[in-house]
């Protein structure tokens, strides 16, 4: 018939309309293919930014290496210890001799003399200053002058102190006693070693420079009592840090009583290289019967005493 469509036409157009089950699968093949590549990208992009992420932390301190190298934080560590032991012993025990024999001024000048003078006249005095104070002194301030540097500093650094106003105290008193220190080197020692200056003649020197005045105003007294107070500052609280960075009374009492006994030390060499300080400048003597140039001088009284000056009696005519 006619109308009839014959089987192959209608095949035909069955195929022409609809996607045939091959052609289905085939793209669903292709269309798996290409979400298997997306996602095996994906992955690949994935695992390359995971080794970036691992890479840039060595990649960041390599950088920072060859800009400023900086040492492992153990060895950071043994550094500070170091620091505060060569402050400890150095200005530590320096500091307590060196205030208590300077003490001796307020005996007079014979009783400086006998002290200070004894101790500056030593053939040992130069291999004891350059092995137990100067070079230990140099490790301890070049180092702080290497952490002064940074502006920050470890918590665990910081707690040592107790608090972090603490911290920069130590940092503030430790440029007073670098300057204070330097000065007091040109006023005596390099004067000593350089230009000669007796060991006799120290007592009159500290006693002529400290009584200078200008516009009525001790300067150079002024500057040695500032210096001893940045000093005793330093001292005390480097110590209070130095008991708790080598785990010494790290109980709260233990921490208390480091406290008191770093605070009293500071204060007692203050008072007392305050008061050699202006006995110096000043002429004050604690002990004024301790030697000839101090000693009260003993006037009788009443008719033994003798006339300012004697009138010549007239000759007779």
């Amino acid at each position: 018939m006619a109308n009839e469509e014959s089987p192959a036409s209608k095949a035909a157009e069955d195929a022409e309309g609809e996607p045939s089950a091959d052609a289905d699968e085939d793209a669903a093949s292709t269309s798996g293919t290409r979400d298997d590549d997306a996602a095996g990208k994906a992955d690949d992009d994935a695992d390359e930014k995971a080794d970036a992420d691992d890479e840039a932390p060595g990649d960041t301190a390599e950088k920072t290496d060859d800009a400023a190298p900086r040492a492992p934080a153990g060895a950071r560590e043994r550094y500070r210890r170091l620091h505060t032991l060569s402050g400890a012993l150095a200005l530590g025990v320096f500091l307590v001799e060196h205030i208590a024999t300077n003490a001796s001024a307020l005996g007079g000048g014979a009783s400086y003399d006998s002290v200070v003078g004894a101790i500056e006249r030593s053939r040992v005095l130069p291999f004891v200053e350059v092995v137990f104070i100067l070079l230990p002194l140099a490790f301890h301030a070049g180092y702080g002058l290497y952490l002064l540097r940074s502006k920050a500093a470890p918590d665990a650094v910081i707690a040592r102190y107790g608090e972090r106003r603490l911290w920069l105290l130590q940092r503030a008193s430790a440029i007073g006693v670098l300057v204070f220190v330097l000065a007091h080197l040109w006023e005596l020692r390099v004067q000593r070693l350089v230009f000669g200056l007796s060991a006799d003649a120290l007592h009159t020197t500290l006693t002529a420079h400290l009584s200078w005045t200008w516009a009525g105003v001790p300067f150079i007294a002024l500057f040695y009592v500032l210096g001893l107070l940045a000093v005793s500052v330093h001292l005390s609280n480097g110590l209070f840090a130095a008991t708790a960075a080598w785990n010494i009374g790290v109980s709260a009492t233990g921490r208390r009583r480091a406290r008191v006994t770093t605070i009293a030390l500071g204060g007692g060499l203050f008072l007392l290289g305050a008061a050699t300080t202006v006995g110096l400048a000043t002429g004050t003597r604690l002990l004024p019967e301790a030697d000839g140039d101090s000693a009260a001088v003993v006037v009788p009284c009443g008719s033994a005493a003798p006339p300012p000056f004697r009138v010549a009696p007239t000759p007779s005519r």
